[in-house]
């Protein structure tokens, strides 16, 4: 056991972060860990199998592939979940991605606060809709190097991009304040928002966004 920056590590390059655990019970959780490779703050997984990655993770049990997942349990394939529960992808889920707040949900991509859903893909609270709406989801960018996706219906078009959830003007107001000191960020998100706008015609329609 190491200890680099704010972390002890491991020698799988698990960490725990070192204002929340002392060396000691870093060493007596990473041996509660198994197979898993560049997880945080994680404890009492068994059985798991080739997860990395992972964040405040706890009772896994024959997870595989699991990947940026917080407070998961009893998943596979599971990509940037959060408190996900009762669904077929994420707690005991199987393909979900970047899901929060779902539960009964089967095979969703990139939802956030649905519920009872099926087959779904790039979802967000899919009830604000009176239809499915068209999606764009960028690559990995910003600091986060993560993916923002733009959602667009019923004359509304909503944003959602880690914890903001908001329309396209509070999106490039808080993209400017977030990365005012950081040009290369910036330029990455603002180059998205005026994709998006040539992409769903926002400029000519003169549509409320």
């Amino acid at each position: 056991m190491k200890r680099i920056g704010n972390y002890w590590v491991d020698e799988r390059h698990n960490a725990w972060d070192v204002d929340r655990y002392t060396e000691q019970e870093a060493e007596e959780l990473s041996k509660t860990l198994v197979d898993c490779y560049d997880c945080y703050d994680c404890r009492s997984c068994y059985d798991c199998c080739n997860c990395y990655g992972c964040h405040n993770c706890y009772d896994c049990s024959k997870c595989l592939d699991c990947r940026y997942c917080n407070d998961c349990r009893y998943c596979r394939f599971c990509w940037y979940c959060n408190d996900c529960c009762n669904c077929h992808n994420s707690w005991r889920c199987e393909g979900c991605r970047d899901c929060r707040d779902c539960s009964g949900c089967i095979d969703c991509q990139y939802c956030s606060g649905c519920s009872y859903c099926s087959g779904c893909q790039y979802c967000i609270s899919c009830r604000s809709y009176t239809r499915s709406p068209q999606r764009y989801t960028t690559k990995q960018i910003g600091s986060r190097h993560d993916n923002t996706t733009f959602y667009y219906a019923d004359g509304d078009l909503q944003v959602v991009c880690g914890c903001f959830r908001g329309n396209l003007e509070e999106f490039e107001a808080a993209v400017n304040a977030t990365h005012k000191n950081n040009a290369t960020y910036r330029e990455q998100y603002l180059r998205e928002i005026n994709k998006v706008k040539v992409l769903f015609d926002l400029e000519n329609t003169g549509e409320e966004v």
